[in-house]
């Protein structure tokens, strides 16, 4: 019973002192349907029944674009041309999520945020979707905006846009 209490503990303890908060929102960007004509559409989709406090911040080319927690998304615009992005939960980024994306003008890009716990230490996973999967994950999911980052890092405008590369 102790050993099972210990990974729990780290996931309050993870969860607690998340430098990032978030809140629901009305979505301002569309996960579905036509996309901006200059610009790329990406969606950070997560459904786990895990780590639902974890607070998981996404930064696309070192720029903070949005967040997730429980089940929820949120997307935001790109420019076309080349995006690292990466995840972590703020604390520590020893071994962030991490994915690259060369980003074309008009077109949806999903994906999906799981995340792994290895002896209490959560660490996020990222997985590159196509459509069918997205609308599953997106049924029954908040759309969230960051509304409070650390002081080092700006908050993304209401329609986050990532610079390319």
């Amino acid at each position: 019973m102790v050993v099972a209490m210990k990974p729990l503990l780290a996931l309050v303890a993870v969860a607690a002192c998340s430098p990032y908060s978030v809140a629901t929102t009305r979505p301002p960007i569309t996960a579905f349907g036509p996309a901006a004509s200059t610009l790329g559409t990406i969606c950070v989709i997560r459904q786990s029944v895990f780590a639902q406090a974890v607070t998981f911040a996404i930064h696309d080319n070192g720029q903070l674009v949005g967040a997730t927690r429980g089940d929820s998304y949120f997307c935001y615009l790109a420019q076309p041309g080349a995006h690292a992005i990466v995840s972590d939960t703020g604390d520590s980024t020893d071994h962030p999520g991490a994915t690259t994306l060369d980003v074309r003008s008009n077109q949806h890009y999903w994906l999906q945020q799981d995340h792994d716990n290895s002896f209490g230490s959560i660490t996020s996973e990222l997985l590159w979707i196509d459509e069918s999967r997205a609308r599953e994950l997106v049924t029954g999911s908040e759309y969230l905006v960051i509304v409070e980052a650390p002081g080092h890092e700006a908050l993304p405008a209401p329609v986050p846009l990532a610079f390319a590369r």
